[in-house]
């Protein structure tokens, strides 16, 4: 059952929303197939629960979402030759909020994904000659938060909580064709995710944060190709709880905690045959908590206690004929909270961090070439993170 009810009063638009959605059995599939095509575009999106606002006045919004059941979404393309691109896009979320606002904005905000729900997101690219252009993506999350403002002084009481197992796979199988100029495949799980944007008439934000994850998360992204594009990237992101706000000319302010016990996998991995001078990018990267700052022109404040107790896997695996150039990289982190301000502009980075790691943290990058210019191996596996750093906005410095 989903109910949401919208309240216009006084001044500002007040909305209130409440949405229960239990024993939920959402599956999307999207398949598509064609001999040769110069297009070919397939998606699966599935919810349990959608909030979206789109405000132009200042307003309040309170919106409580539950869920429990299965989301599963599944596309897939299959192809003998694709002259242009082809794009596979899959996305799976438990409880979906997403607002934009031009003035202030006061928002109150509940998700929860009950023990035992199961979401989850697969992509697939199936080529039999060569696809010249490919896009493979896997997203899934139990509960994704998101909002941009452009203006207005702004807060935000956000509470996250799951019990779900998130699984985002993307997979592209071309072992008897070749993968042209261009191949992304990226799959990213979250058990929760929220992403606070602020941009254009100087807003600000204060954000209380309560993120608590129980649920396994687990990523893959892998490739299997006669030969490699050009240019190919394999990505794999799972991250246990995960807050991400970048904001321009205004104060930006992120206190609260982070909570995961759910175990977190990463894993990206390619098998190509000869890949002449083409460029060969994969990375794996878990974070049991993952907090990130980005303000240019004014102050930023993290203050978060972070307590991870899942195990946290990241595996990076390439096997390659004779090649030019393959780049590999696993990153692992328990708790990583990370502050970017400007260094050209008269702006302090504060921050007041407590982080605790109570699990195994694992890294491996495993990599095989027959021969090639270039084959590159990093593997990082930290318990704790905290950074602080001003950069320069005019430049990747």
């Amino acid at each position: 059952m989903t109910v949401s009810a919208p309240i216009f009063a006084d001044d500002t638009t007040e909305v209130l929303n409440g949405q229960l959605n239990l024993d939920a059995a959402i599956s999307v599939v999207a398949n598509g197939d064609t001999p040769e095509a110069h297009t070919a575009t397939m998606t699966a999106i599935g919810m349990a629960n959608a909030v979206t606002g789109d405000f132009a006045t200042a307003h309040d919004v309170d919106s409580d979402q539950t869920f429990s059941g299965s989301v599963a979404t599944s596309a897939t393309t299959t192809a003998g030759i694709i002259h242009g691109t082809a794009i596979t896009t899959s996305s799976a979320i438990g409880n979906s909020a997403s607002l934009i606002n031009d003035e202030t904005m006061d928002a109150t905000a509940t998700q929860t994904a009950l023990d035992g729900s199961s979401v989850s997101s697969t992509a697939r690219l199936n080529v039999s000659n060569y696809a010249m252009s490919s896009v493979t993506t896997a997203t899934a999350s139990a509960n994704a938060y998101g909002s941009v403002s452009y203006g207005g002084d702004n807060t935000l009481d956000l509470r996250q909580d799951s019990g779900a197992d998130v699984s985002a796979d993307s997979y592209v199988l071309a072992n008897g064709g070749g993968l042209g100029w261009s191949a992304s495949t990226v799959a990213a799980a979250n058990g929760n995710s929220a992403s606070i944007e602020g941009y254009y008439m100087y807003p600000s934000h204060i954000v209380d944060l309560d993120q608590d994850n129980r649920g396994n998360v687990g990523a893959s992204a892998s490739l299997e190709a006669g030969g490699g594009a050009e240019e190919t990237q394999i990505i794999a992101s799972a991250n246990g709880n995960s807050a991400w706000m970048q904001n321009e000319n205004g104060y930006a302010h992120m206190q609260g905690s982070q909570d995961n016990a759910g175990q977190v996998d990463a894993e990206a991995s390619a098998d190509i045959g000869n890949f002449d001078i083409d460029v060969v990018t994969l990375s794996a990267e878990g974070v049991g908590n993952s907090a990130v700052i980005s303000n240019i022109g004014a102050d930023a404040f993290m203050g978060l206690d972070q307590t991870n107790d899942g195990a946290v896997n990241a595996t990076t695996t390439f096997t390659g004929g004779a090649g030019g150039v393959a780049l590999a990289s696993a990153t692992a982190f328990g708790n990583a909270a990370t502050t970017y301000v400007c260094s050209e502009c008269p702006v302090t980075a504060y921050g007041n961090m407590n982080q605790t790691n109570n699990a195994a943290i694992s890294s491996v990058v495993t990599g095989q070439m027959t021969s090639g210019s270039v084959m590159s191996g990093t593997a990082t596996a930290i318990g704790n993170s905290a950074t602080f750093q001003s950069i320069n906005p005019y430049s990747s410095d």
